[in-house]
C-alpha cells in the first residue's frame, strides 16, 4: 500500500578514492551535490539544490519490491508524466523534477501528475540490465497506474539513457497505447560519450578501451553476453559496478540496442531507430552538453532525430536547444527554459485541429504484411492518391518512417514537365499557370520507371533513379530519389493522378498491387492550400486566391473523380502546414 512520505534523498554519499574516468561521473557528481544540499550548502550557481519533496511512495511491483514516487501525492487527474532517469539514476536524481511537477500539474499544462519509478536498472543495476528489462518494469508501472491510481494517459520523459528506454518502450511496450507524448531530454550517444571520456577527444581511442570493446563483442557472439566483464572494463565506463558483456557492447557498439542517437548514424539508420515514434515528441538538447563531442552540432543532430520520427512530417516532433545548462540542465535558467517548454508542449496535446497519426499506423503494418506475401522477388507497389491539400505527402512520409528502410517513398511531383517544355506548347502561358494539372506531367516517364522497378518483361535493374521536385523554383530535379532492389521491398508512390484515366495516365493505376485513396473535403483542402501558398514569394494574396480557385479546385475535382478506382479509402485528418 502507498504511504505518505517527505522524501529527503541523499544518494551515493560514499567517499570516492579516485576520480571516475568514465562518463558516469555525471551521476556521481549530481549525487554529491544532493548530499551537500541536504547539509544546506549552495551549488555553484548560488541556489541551494532542492533535496526534499513531498509526495507518495508506492509499490508498483510487490513481488520484487519496486517502488515509484509521485510528487505531491495522489492527485485527481487521469494523466501522468512518467520520468525515467539515466545510468545510475534513482529518486530525485533529476534535479529539475520538483519544479517540473509544480508547473505541469497546473490546468494550463493539462493537470499532469508526476511519477518517477525505480527500475531494475536504477542505481547499481544499470550494468546488468537492458532496455527490454526496463520495458518490462515500465509495463508493470503503467498497468499499476491504470488499475490502482486512476491514470488513463501518460507522457514518458527520459533523461540521458532513459531516452533509450522511452524509444524502446514506444516500439514494444504492451501498454504503449497509454502513451500520448514523449520527451527526450539529453538524448546523447553513450558510444560517443565513452569515446570522449576515455580519450579526451572524439578521434583517438584508448587501447585498453578498444580491447574491452572487442572482448565484449566476442563474448556476445559466443553466447556469453550475460557474463560479467572484468572489473577494469567497468572502471573505463565509470563507477566500479558489475557490467555484463551484453550491456558493455550495447553501450559501446554501433547500431546495438542502446545506440540510437550517435551523430555518425545515417538518416536511414536514424529512421530505423526512431521511425516508429508516432506520438508528439519533444527533443531537448544542451548546446554545452559535456558528453557530446565538440565536433557534433547538437542542433542539427536533434533536427535529424525529429525528422526521422513518424511524427516528423506532421510537425509533431519539436526541438529545444538550450545554450547553457549541461547534460543535466544544472542551471536555474536552463531548468526554467525546459520547464516552460514542457508546460507548453503538454498543454497543446489533444487540442482541436492538431494533426496526429491515425490510419497510417495500421496501414504501415498492413503494407508490411502485403510485402511478405509478394512472390517472385519483386517489390510491393502501393499507390497513395489524394487531392491537393489532402495530406497525402505527409501521410506517405509518415508511413515510410513507420515501415523503415525497406520502404522507398516516391512523390510524383518529380514528373512535372519542365517549365521550358510547357512554355514551348501552343498554350504555353496557360500551361505554366496551370502547372500541376493532369496534362502538365510526364506520365510516360513515370510508367517507364515503374516498369523498371517491377521488373516486368525483363526490365528489372539493380537501381532506378527517380526525379524529385524543387518547389522553390517549380522545376523537377533529376535523381532525387533512388530505388535499390536489394534494399527496398516496398515502393510507396504518392500523387494526384495515379488513378486518373486520361491525359496519358491511362493504365498507370494497374501497375500497383494496392491503391489507397485519401478522402478529403474539397473546401477544407482548398482553404489549406491557400494558407500554405501565402509563403510563396512573388504572389499577392489575391493572386493566390484566384489560382487556388481556378487551378487547384479543378485539379481536386479531377482527383475526386478517381475515388472509385481505389481498393482502400481512408479519411483525411487535419493537415499540417505544407501538407500535400
Amino acid at each position: 500500500s502507498a504511504f505518505q512520505t517527505l522524501a529527503r534523498v541523499a544518494l551515493g554519499t560514499r567517499l570516492l578514492r579516485r576520480p571516475l574516468p568514465g562518463f558516469c561521473r555525471r551521476h556521481f557528481r549530481s549525487r554529491v551535490q544532493v548530499a551537500m544540499g541536504v547539509e544546506g550548502s549552495a551549488d555553484s550557481f548560488g541556489k541551494a539544490p532542492q533535496t526534499a519533496v513531498q509526495g507518495e511512495l508506492f509499490l508498483y511491483n510487490e513481488d520484487f519490491g519496486y517502488a515509484a514516487f509521485e510528487v505531491s501525492g495522489g492527485g485527481a487527474g487521469t494523466r501522468a508524466l512518467v520520468c525515467i532517469g539515466g545510468l545510475t539514476d534513482g529518486l530525485l536524481s533529476l534535479r529539475y523534477l520538483p519544479t517540473l511537477a509544480e508547473v505541469v500539474s497546473s490546468r494550463k499544462a493539462g493537470s499532469w501528475r508526476v511519477v518517477q519509478p525505480v527500475l531494475q536498472s536504477s542505481y547499481r543495476g544499470w550494468g546488468t540490465g537492458s532496455l527490454d528489462e526496463d520495458v518490462e518494469d515500465i509495463d508493470r508501472l503503467l498497468s499499476y497506474l491504470s488499475s490502482h491510481r486512476g491514470i488513463s494517459e501518460v507522457a514518458l520523459l527520459g533523461h540521458s539513457t532513459g531516452c533509450q528506454d522511452v524509444v524502446r518502450y514506444l516500439a514494444v511496450g504492451k501498454h504503449s497505447s497509454m502513451v500520448k507524448a514523449a520527451i527526450l531530454q539529453a538524448p546523447v550517444s553513450d558510444r560517443e560519450a565513452l569515446l570522449l571520456t576515455n580519450t579526451g577527444s572524439s578521434v583517438g581511442v584508448d587501447t585498453s578501451f578498444a580491447q574491452y570493446c572487442e572482448l565484449a563483442a566476442q563474448m556476445v557472439s559466443d553466447g556469453r553476453g550475460d557474463e560479467v566483464m572484468p572489473r577494469a572494463a567497468s572502471l573505463l565506463i565509470g563507477p566500479p559496478h558489475a557490467i555484463t558483456a551484453y550491456r558493455f557492447n550495447s553501450l559501446t557498439g554501433c547500431m546495438t540496442d542502446d545506440d540510437m542517437f550517435s551523430s555518425d548514424l545515417t538518416d536511414s539508420e536514424l529512421q530505423r531507430r526512431l521511425g516508429h515514434i508516432c506520438v508528439p515528441t519533444l527533443v531537448v538538447v544542451s548546446v554545452d552538453d559535456e558528453y557530446v563531442p565538440p565536433s557534433v552540432d547538437c542542433r542539427t543532430l536533434a533536427a535529424r532525430m525529429a525528422d526521422a520520427m513518424a511524427v516528423g512530417p506532421l510537425g509533431q516532433a519539436e526541438v529545444l536547444a538550450i545554450e547553457q545548462g549541461g547534460h543535466a540542465l544544472r542551471t536555474p535558467s536552463a531548468t526554467q527554459q525546459f520547464v516552460d517548454k514542457v508546460q507548453r508542449f503538454l498543454g497543446l496535446l489533444g487540442q482541436p485541429g492538431q494533426r496526429s497519426l491515425s490510419w497510417e499506423i495500421a496501414m504501415a503494418k498492413d503494407i508490411q504484411r502485403w510485402a511478405s506475401e509478394v512472390a517472385g522477388g519483386r517489390p510491393l507497389m502501393v499507390a497513395l492518391v489524394g487531392m491537393p491539400g489532402s495530406g497525402k505527402t505527409t501521410a506517405a512520409n509518415a508511413i515510410g518512417r513507420l515501415i523503415g528502410p525497406d520502404c522507398v517513398v516516391v512523390p510524383t511531383d518529380g514528373f512535372h514537365l519542365p517549365l521550358d517544355v510547357l512554355r514551348a506548347r501552343s498554350d504555353g502561358a496557360d500551361a505554366v499557370c496551370r502547372s500541376g494539372a493532369s496534362d502538365t506531367f510526364d506520365p510516360e516517364a513515370l510508367r517507364r520507371c515503374l516498369y523498371q522497378i517491377r521488373g516486368d518483361d525483363g526490365a528489372a535493374v539493380r537501381e532506378v533513379l527517380l526525379p524529385g521536385f524543387d518547389h522553390g523554383v517549380g522545376e523537377p530535379m533529376a535523381g532525387a530519389h533512388r530505388f535499390v532492389r536489394q534494399v527496398h521491398k516496398i515502393v510507396l508512390v504518392e500523387g494526384l493522378y495515379l488513378l486518373h484515366d486520361a491525359d496519358g495516365w491511362e493504365g498507370v493505376g494497374a501497375l500497383f498491387d494496392h491503391r489507397i485513396y485519401i478522402d478529403a473535403d474539397i473546401e477544407k483542402a482548398i482553404d489549406g492550400i491557400k494558407e500554405r501558398n501565402k509563403v510563396i514569394p512573388g504572389y499577392t494574396l489575391e493572386e493566390i486566391e484566384i489560382r487556388c480557385d481556378r487551378v487547384d479546385r479543378k485539379n481536386a475535382i479531377t482527383v475526386r473523380g478517381c475515388r472509385d478506382r481505389a481498393d482502400i479509402i481512408v479519411a483525411s485528418g487535419p493537415a499540417p502546414p505544407g501538407a500535400g
